[in-house]
C-alpha cells in the first residue's frame, strides 16, 4: 500500500485530501503541527509528502533540510502547495526532493494528476464536465452548478463552503443552490443527496435555511418528503426564493444578483473577493502548458547535445526528479528557442555538431541573471576546459556520471533563493 503524509496543509484542505486518498487505497498520516513534520517522516517513510509553505517559510526550509541530510529521506519526493512565488525561487527547491510546487489556489484535477504519476496509481477522478462556483452576498451565500455535477467537486463543495462561511464570519448562512443547463432525472439522486449532504454538514447551515432554484421536477420530488431534507424549499419562481427566505427590504437586491450572476451568462472573476475558486482546469477545455505554474512545475531544463542515446539519458535522469526537460541537438536550436527565463538550468556538451557549443557560452556570459549552465562532455584538453569554465560554465562534468552523482552537482548550481 501507498503512503503519503501530509503535513500541516488547512484542516479542511488536509481532511478533502485524506478523504480523497483513502477511498484510493492509500495510507495517509497527518502532521498537526509542522514542526513534528520530520519526525513522522522518519517514522512512517512515505512515498510521497504534502507540505504546506506559509509566507516565512523558516520551518519549512528547517523540515526540508533535515529531509535532505538523511539518507533514509532524501529520495523521497514532495509536492508543495503555498503562496505564488517567483519561478526562479521555486527551482532552488529541486535540491530537497521537491516534485512539484502548486501555487493557491490549487487546480485540483492537477494536482491529483500529479500524485497520481508520482505514487505509480491511477486515482479515481470523476470527469463529468461541470463548472461549480460559491460566492456570497452579505450572509447569502448562492451555490451555481452549470452542466452536470462532478462528485469531485461535490467533495470539494462542503470544505470550501466551510472555509468561506468561517473566514466571512456569517453567523447565520442563508444558501441559494441554482441549477443552470442541468437535466436531471433519478439518475442522479444519488449525487444530489450528495451535494445536499456535504452543504448540510457544514456549521451553522439549517434546511430551513436552504432554498434551491430550478424548473426539475425531479428535484421537488427527491426532497418531498425526504427526512433529512425537511424544510428545504425547491421553486422555479425567483421571487418566491428571495421572499421566503430574505427580509423583503433586502430581497430584491438579492434578485438582481442572482440575476446577474447565472452561470450562462456571467462567469466568476477571479479578483472577486467574495468568490471562492472551484474551478478544474479541464473546465477551460484546454490543455495543460507543460512546464509552467499551471501544472506545478519545479525545475525547467534545457539539454544540448548532439548525441542522441546520450541526450535521451540525461533527459531521463533529470524527469525521474520531475524536471520539464526540452532537448536540442544543434546550439541553432536552442539559441533560436531560447528566451529569457524560461529554463532554469542548461546541461551544454559544447562539442555540438554545429559547432555553436561555445557561441551559447559566450552569450550567456554576457547576459545578466542568465540561467547557471553545467558542460556535460567527453573529456577535453585542459586549455579547452579553462576557456568552458572563463566563459562561465559552473562546471565542467566529464560524460558517463552515474545518475545520482549528476543530479547532485548540477542542481547544487541553481541558486539558493530561500
Amino acid at each position: 500500500m501507498k503512503k503519503v503524509l501530509i503535513i500541516d496543509t488547512h484542516t479542511l484542505f488536509k481532511d478533502f485530501l485524506k478523504q480523497k486518498l483513502s477511498l484510493d487505497q492509500i495510507e495517509v498520516t497527518v502532521s498537526q503541527q509542522k514542526r513534528d513534520g520530520y519526525t513522522k517522516l522518519i517514522s512512517t517513510l512515505p512515498n510521497l509528502v504534502i507540505l504546506d509553505m506559509n509566507e516565512d517559510k523558516e520551518i519549512e526550509m528547517d523540515f526540508l533540510e533535515k529531509k535532505a541530510g538523511d539518507i533514509n529521506t532524501i529520495n523521497i519526493p514532495v509536492i508543495i502547495t503555498g503562496p505564488s512565488i517567483d519561478r526562479k525561487n521555486i527551482a532552488s527547491l529541486a535540491k530537497y526532493g521537491v516534485i512539484k510546487y502548486f501555487a493557491k489556489p490549487i487546480q485540483f484535477d492537477i494536482f491529483f494528476d500529479a500524485i497520481s504519476k508520482i505514487l505509480k496509481i491511477p486515482l479515481t477522478l470523476d470527469t463529468t464536465p461541470s463548472v461549480l462556483d460559491i460566492h456570497h452576498n452579505g450572509n447569502v451565500i448562492f451555490i451555481e452548478f452549470a452542466y452536470g455535477l462532478n462528485r469531485e467537486k461535490l467533495a470539494l463543495l462542503q470544505y470550501k463552503l466551510t472555509n468561506m462561511i468561517e473566514h466571512e464570519q456569517i453567523e447565520s448562512p442563508k444558501i441559494i443552490i441554482m441549477f443552470t443547463g442541468l437535466n436531471l432525472s433519478f439518475v442522479d439522486g444519488y449525487n444530489i443527496e450528495f451535494l445536499l449532504d456535504n452543504i448540510l454538514s457544514c456549521p451553522k447551515v439549517h434546511t430551513k435555511n436552504v432554498r434551491i432554484l430550478s424548473t426539475n421536477d425531479f428535484i421537488a420530488e427527491l426532497i418531498d418528503g425526504h427526512p433529512n431534507y425537511s424544510g428545504i424549499e425547491v421553486s422555479d419562481n425567483l421571487a418566491k426564493i428571495t421572499s421566503s427566505l430574505i427580509d423583503t427590504s433586502y430581497a430584491s437586491s438579492v434578485s438582481d444578483v442572482i440575476t446577474d450572476r447565472i452561470i450562462t451568462s456571467s462567469a466568476v472573476s477571479d479578483a472577486e473577493t467574495s468568490s471562492i475558486e472551484t474551478r478544474f482546469y479541464a473546465d477551460t477545455s484546454s490543455k495543460i502548458p507543460l512546464g509552467t505554474d499551471k501544472d506545478g512545475t519545479v525545475l525547467n531544463v534545457a539539454i544540448i547535445d548532439s548525441d542522441t542515446q546520450n541526450l535521451m539519458l540525461t533527459r531521463t535522469v533529470f524527469e525521474t526528479i520531475g524536471a520539464n526537460c526540452t532537448p536540442y541537438t544543434t546550439g541553432q536550436d536552442f539559441l533560436v528557442d531560447y528566451v529569457p527565463g524560461k529554463f532554469n538550468l542548461i546541461i551544454l556538451d559544447v562539442m555540438l555538431a554545429d559547432s555553436r557549443g561555445f557561441e551559447i557560452l559566450e552569450k550567456f556570459h554576457l547576459e545578466h541573471d542568465a540561467p547557471p549552465i553545467v558542460v556535460y562532455s567527453q573529456s577535453l584538453q585542459k586549455d579547452i576546459v579553462v576557456k568552458v569554465l572563463s566563459l562561465g560554465a559552473k562546471s565542467y562534468l566529464v560524460k558517463p556520471q552515474k545518475p545520482n552523482l549528476l543530479l547532485r552537482k548540477c542542481l547544487s548550481y541553481i541558486p539558493d533563493s530561500f
